[in-house]
């Protein structure tokens, strides 16, 4: 039983083998920068040049609120219909945006 103790003590008082009382990396960052995502990127564009579709509703937003993003998502993710998000986030202009292949 002592020696339990002696053992328990020691370990709280020397930290336990393989811890380190050293900071790791905030959890909330990325420690390894991937590629842009270019979806949240061409939505961040379509937005910031306020560009609309010919009826007038926003092109960064649908009719049923989903965002240009989560849509470019799920086209990349389901494949079928190719939007290019890149060429949209490079867009200069709206007519660019519109521009920019989309099949």
């Amino acid at each position: 039983m002592r020696l339990a103790l002696l053992l328990v003590g020691l370990l709280i008082g020397f930290g336990f083998p393989g811890c380190s009382s050293a900071p790791g990396p905030d959890p909330a960052e990325p420690t390894t920068k991937g590629p842009p995502d270019w979806c949240v990127a061409a939505e961040a564009r379509l937005e910031s040049l306020d560009c609309r579709d010919p009826r007038g509703d926003p092109m960064w937003e649908n009719r049923r609120g989903e965002r240009f993003a989560d849509t470019c998502h799920t086209l990349q993710d389901e494949g079928g219909v190719f939007v290019d998000p890149e060429c949209i986030a490079n867009a200069a202009t709206c007519e660019e945006a519109n521009a920019c292949p989309i099949g």
